[in-house]
C-alpha cells in the first residue's frame, strides 16, 4: 500500500477531513485504503460534488481490518460504503435512521440499544459506531469496529 497520509501544517482555514483523519491513529490501514480511491480522496478533501449535502464517514479502525481478514480485491467498493454523502449526526443514528451509502453500494441502518449506537450494512453484521463524531471543515467521522465486507 501507499506511504500514510500525513497532516498539512500549512494548510489555511478549519482543517478538511483528510488533514484531520491523518492524525487518527486507530485507523490508518482505512486511510490507506481511502488514499488508493481518488473519488474517496476528492471526498475527504472537500473537492467532490457527489457530497455537496455533507459527507459521514464510518471510519473502520485497525481491528475491524485484522477481524475481516484478508484485504478485499474489491477494497473501493468495500470503502464507498462507509462514506454516507449527507450529514448523519448521532442523535439522527441514535433514533434508527436509515441511509443510503455512496453511489448506493449498501443501505446502512442505524440503532440504539442501551446507549450504544450500531450500524448495519445490508444483512452483514452489526458494528459499533464509537465516539461522538470529529468534525472538520467538510464531514465528520465516526469511527466503527467491523468493516463492511
Amino acid at each position: 500500500m501507499a506511504e500514510h497520509y500525513t497532516f498539512d501544517t500549512n494548510a489555511q482555514g478549519p482543517p478538511e477531513l483528510i488533514d484531520v483523519l491523518a492524525m487518527e491513529k486507530s485507523a490508518t490501514t482505512a486511510m490507506d485504503a481511502i488514499m488508493q480511491s481518488e473519488s474517496l480522496v476528492r471526498a475527504i478533501s472537500g473537492d467532490s460534488a457527489d457530497f455537496k449535502s455533507g459527507l459521514t464517514l464510518l471510519l473502520p479502525t485497525n481491528e475491524a481490518f485484522r477481524k475481516a481478514g484478508p484485504i478485499p480485491e474489491d477494497l473501493e467498493l468495500v470503502m464507498q460504503r462507509h462514506f454516507i454523502p449527507q450529514v448523519v449526526s448521532l442523535k439522527s443514528m441514535a433514533s434508527s435512521t436509515t441511509v443510503t451509502s455512496y453511489k448506493d453500494s449498501a443501505t446502512l441502518r442505524f440503532l440504539s440499544e442501551k446507549g450504544v449506537v450500531y450500524v448495519q450494512a445490508d444483512e452483514r453484521e452489526l458494528a459499533q459506531v464509537r465516539g461522538a463524531g470529529v468534525q472538520a471543515g467538510n464531514g465528520t467521522y465516526f469511527l466503527v469496529d467491523h468493516l463492511f465486507v
